[in-house]
């Protein structure tokens, strides 16, 4: 009995070391691609998130804003009127004259002159003057509101990249022993498999051993995808690109 458990331990193990080294193309692809990402440092995330098109809507906002606000502080100017034209020219006079004496005969005269005049004018609305100040301040309290609204954006776009950043990390590193126990999984059901055909396993047993090889897998492969479905999502917050999938 002793001989027959050493037997099978060892053929469990050689089993593992074949299983991991002949891994399917596919498993090897995602194995290779998932265990090599390297994210990268949470600062700089941080840093590209600040060039995704939500920042540039609240910029873009701030600056009409501000367009809006030199405006309001120039209205004054309205309260001015000035005006004037200027005019230059010939002015001449025609004129024919004949009679059954004399001949006709044409007389021309004319003078170039220019003349130019100018007007200036003063209305001062008096509760468009006096709400002058309100109107900047607020103009000003607008713009100040769309920055505090950019900051706000920017501080819970951070705490989704660090919770995306955190679940990727935390996938990653147990990945290798999902991967292990997937492959350890897969060698005892092959041994078993062939126990059965000898005649050494019931038919229970090789249930049992596929039912944990195949739970082994699936384990292994909702890992792979929340490794990915993790990044993907840190991609998009951050603007970063980490890994072609």
């Amino acid at each position: 009995m002793r001989s027959f458990f050493c037997t099978y331990l060892l053929c469990l193990m050689v089993l593992v070391a074949t299983g991991q080294q002949q891994v399917t193309p596919k498993q090897a692809i995602d194995i290779v691609d998932l265990s090599k990402v390297i994210l990268p440092p949470l600062d700089t995330l941080f840093e590209n998130a600040k060039k995704s098109p939500s920042v540039e809507m609240y910029e873009a906002k701030m600056e009409v804003q501000d367009n809006q606000l030199t405006s309001e502080q120039r209205s004054w100017l309205k309260y001015f009127r000035v005006g004037g034209s200027w005019q230059y020219g010939n002015i001449a006079v025609n004129s024919a004259f004949t009679n059954e004496f004399t001949p006709l005969f044409y007389q021309s005269s004319g003078v170039t002159q220019s003349s130019w005049y100018g007007t200036a004018g003063v209305n001062v609305p008096l509760d468009d003057l006096f709400d002058r100040g309100n109107r900047v301040k607020r103009q000003k309290m607008e713009r100040r509101f769309t920055e505090l609204e950019r900051a706000k954006w920017l501080d819970e776009q951070k705490i989704r990249i660090v919770n995306a950043y955190l679940s990727a990390k935390a996938a990653m590193q147990t990945l290798q022993k999902k991967v292990e126990e997937y492959h350890i999984a897969e060698a005892n059901y092959k041994m078993l498999e062939n126990e059965f055909r000898l005649g050494n396993a019931t038919i229970t047993d090789l249930s049992t051993a596929k039912k944990l090889e195949t739970e082994a897998f699936d384990i292994l492969k909702m890992n792979e995808y929340k490794i990915r479905n993790e990044v993907l999502i840190l991609e998009i917050l951050s603007n970063t690109k980490i890994i072609s999938f």
